[in-house]
């Protein structure tokens, strides 16, 4: 006997083994049961999950010779015959190859004959939306009186593509894309039974690549038991198939978060040297950052259809990233994925797609905007309050554990010998009062080279100078501000330079700086919008395009 591929031997022979689609399957077996059969059905839904199956068993539930309820028997001739489609009153029809009017006139004529053997004579129609629109005429009349032991089965992935005359003298039934824990827990089983041993990322990959379609699920299963044999690992579906590594991801998402755009060049080298389709790792990379939007707007990673271990790695990646900065990187990825077809090298794409989200910067909330708008009325030199602060994440002068600095010393302030620096020592010190002195000029300098830095930090304050190390510090919503900063490290310490003398260090802090309460009447808030407006061109130019307001 030949082999039987595993999609046909385990299709679904009674109602129970039809998966995800109690909805439908619950429906005809109690019309059945309660002889409230209508003349025809229509069967919609992605390609398989059921469709066919459900119509066949339904023949066999109809014409079973033992009078089940509502299950067919498949011990009966007439089960075993429609099973291998070769009952002479179950046709079993391709649209598309039998579509023209011609065939449903020899239908009309056929259908007035009464079954040979069993209570019904079953039409199953496959692909009926390929059907011309004269043939659909034809057929209007006939289904909508069809003799009594006539009974229309009608299948489709294209509803939409069916006449509403059609739908309209049919009732329908939607089949659901079939989850990938139900694809798995049918993979399971077909598994034990036929004696195959996988582990449980494998059933994932495959499940994940079959999309929603158990039929596909089963014959990729079938492929890679062909490939590598009845063990099947995680790596034997990835190579077999050529799967692109989901650790490869999480590399993508670490290089971003990093900001090396070296990185970013040499992942994508590996992707493109690799062999992989650049398509399919767009979809993938695509499909990750959902993951990662989806842990971060949940704050679990239930919804996520992934390994233990890759769960938990989504609850660390989370905590990194905004939902809008999310939204943007998808944004760019299906860009990209579309701009694929335009270009004549694929790799072009990709190069600049990672270029620009390594660049990307950090989405800033309207709060932190208005509480910039403020602080930029405030000059710089304004004595700040001594409080504890915690470092930045992006402060490599600092150290995670770090507890709050006390007040300077006079000996730290001034530069006086402690009787432990050499004179050569005192002469590389600098003091806060010598950086508060020169702070205007720093800031200016900043800003002719790069405006929104040196407005940024413009609006922190000088907090300490310790061993040539100066402290900046920030309000608590100001985190936008320090990672733009940081980003621009090397041009602020030139500047530093440029203007001290010295090779100097600094550190961004946050800090609970006190606010200045925003004026309460529009009057004065116009005023004070002016008045931001003529010591910052940046802000006039936000006034002018956006209409902008200060608000309390």
């Amino acid at each position: 006997m030949s082999y039987l591929v595993i999609a046909r031997k385990w299709r679904p022979q009674n109602w129970d083994d039809v998966v995800a689609q109690e909805h439908v399957t619950v429906t005809l077996r109690n019309a059945i049961r309660h002889n409230r059969l209508a003349h025809a059905y229509l069967f919609t839904g992605p390609r398989g999950v059921g469709k066919t199956s459900a119509a066949r068993i339904l023949a066999k539930a109809l014409n079973c010779d033992l009078n089940t309820e509502s299950n067919p028997c498949n011990e009966c001739s007439s089960c075993k015959e429609i099973a291998e489609s070769r009952n002479v009153d179950v046709f079993e029809i391709d649209g598309a190859s039998n579509r023209g009017i011609d065939e449903v006139r020899n239908l009309r004529e056929n259908i007035q004959y009464t079954p040979a053997r069993g209570k019904y004579k079953i039409y199953i129609i496959d692909e009926v939306h390929m059907l011309t629109p004269p043939a659909f005429n034809a057929l209007l009349k006939t289904l909508e009186e069809p003799p009594s032991h006539v009974l229309f089965i009608f299948a489709t992935t294209e509803p939409h593509k069916v006449p509403a005359t059609i739908v309209s003298r049919c009732q329908r039934f939607d089949f659901r894309r079939i989850s990938t824990n139900d694809i798995i827990l049918r993979l399971k089983q077909i598994c034990e039974e036929e004696k195959i041993e996988i582990d449980e990322e494998a059933l994932i990959l495959i499940a994940r690549k079959a999309d929603g379609s158990l039929r596909d699920s089963q014959s990729i299963l079938d492929q890679i038991v062909s490939y590598i044999g009845e063990r099947i690992k995680a790596e034997h579906v990835i190579k077999g198939l050529g799967l692109i590594e989901q650790e490869l991801f999480f590399r993508v998402t670490d290089v971003l978060s990093s900001g090396e755009v070296k990185d970013g060049m040499t992942l994508v080298d590996k992707v493109v040297s690799g062999g992989y389709d650049i398509e399919e790792f767009l979809i993938g990379l695509a499909e990750h950052l959902r993951n990662v939007l989806v842990v971060r707007s949940l704050g679990s990673n239930d919804l996520v259809e992934d390994t233990e271990d890759h769960k938990k790695k989504y609850l660390d990646l989370a905590e990194v990233y905004q939902e809008e900065d999310i939204l943007r990187l998808i944004r760019i990825v299906l860009d990209t994925k579309a701009a694929l077809k335009r270009s004549q090298n694929p790799r072009l794409p990709l190069e600049l797609a990672m270029v620009k989200m390594i660049k990307l910067d950090r989405t800033v909330k309207i709060e932190d905007l208005l509480s910039r708008l403020e602080h930029l009325g405030k000059g710089p030199g304004i004595e700040p309050e001594a409080i504890g602060s915690a470092a930045t994440e992006k402060n490599e002068a600092s150290d995670d554990n770090r507890q709050p600095h006390p007040e300077p010393m006079e000996d730290e302030t001034t530069g006086e010998d402690t009787g432990d620096s050499t004179e050569s020592e005192k002469k590389n010190l600098i003091t806060i009062e010598e950086v508060r002195d020169k702070w205007d000029e720093i800031i200016q300098k900043i800003k002719h080279k790069k405006i929104t830095i040196g407005s940024f930090l413009q609006e922190g304050e000088l907090s300490r100078v310790d061993m040539n190390t100066i402290e900046i510090g920030f309000g608590p919503s100001n985190g936008f501000h320090i990672d733009a900063i940081m980003r621009s490290k090397e041009l602020v310490l030139e500047v530093f330079k440029e203007v001290t003398g010295l090779d100097v260090k600094f550190r961004c802090e946050k800090m609970d700086i006190p606010q200045r309460k925003i004026a309460s009447s529009k009057e004065e808030r116009m005023d004070r919008l002016k008045t931001l407006g003529e010591k910052e061109p940046i802000i006039q130019k936000i006034v002018d395009d956006f209409e902008a307001e200060i608000i309390e």
